[in-house]
This record gives C-alpha cells, sequence and structure tokens, in this order.
C-alpha cells in the first residue's frame, strides 16, 4: 500500500479517489475524520491521505492523478468583462458580477 496523496483540502482527496476508483484502482482514504484535531495531534497525523490499496496500480494512479491536475490548470489568462468592467479568472465564461458573457466564449 502506497500514499498518492495528502492534503489539508478533504474534497481534493474525495475528487481523486472518485477518478482512481473510476478506472479500477482501489483506495482508501486515512485521517478523513481528524482535520478538526489539528492542534491537538501533530500536522502530519491530522492531514487527510489517499493511498493506493495495490502497489503494482501506482504507476496507471499517478497517470489519473497527473490527468486530474492538469485539468485543474486552465490555460488562459484573466480577462476583463466587456460590460461591467470586471476582472475574471480564465476558466470562467461568465462575469460573476453582471453575468454578461466572456468575449469569444
Amino acid at each position: 500500500m502506497q500514499r498518492i496523496l495528502s492534503s489539508p483540502n478533504p474534497l481534493e482527496v474525495s475528487e481523486l479517489k472518485q477518478r482512481l476508483e473510476g478506472a479500477g484502482i482501489a483506495c482508501l482514504t486515512r485521517n478523513e475524520t481528524l482535520g478538526s484535531f489539528i492542534g491537538v495531534v501533530p500536522l502530519t497525523e491530522g492531514v487527510p491521505e489517499l493511498w493506493i490499496e495495490d502497489d503494482a496500480k501506482m504507476a496507471d494512479a499517478l497517470r489519473v492523478k497527473q490527468n486530474w491536475k492538469a485539468e485543474d490548470s486552465v490555460a488562459g489568462s484573466p480577462w476583463v468583462c466587456p460590460v461591467c468592467g470586471q476582472t475574471s479568472e480564465a476558466q470562467f465564461t461568465s462575469c460573476w458580477k453582471c453575468g454578461a458573457s466572456k468575449p469569444g466564449a
């Protein structure tokens, strides 16, 4: 058994777990509920972790993780709303302030 992810964000751990299981890679989560005890237990023992059950599947699991991380990084740069002038990050297709569509979207 090998750890593939350790993150203070339990949503990250959960999302990667779903992807791995979808790819047929058995895994388990540790320290899911210890986050509320950080400060009482050592930080290294309170952070949620994701572990691969079969070491032989680690290369496949790392590929799934790499693809997952690549999807997180959206290409492009921030854009300025043509209606209200608000700056939005590249992944957004409409302005959060006024709802106008991103130019070219």
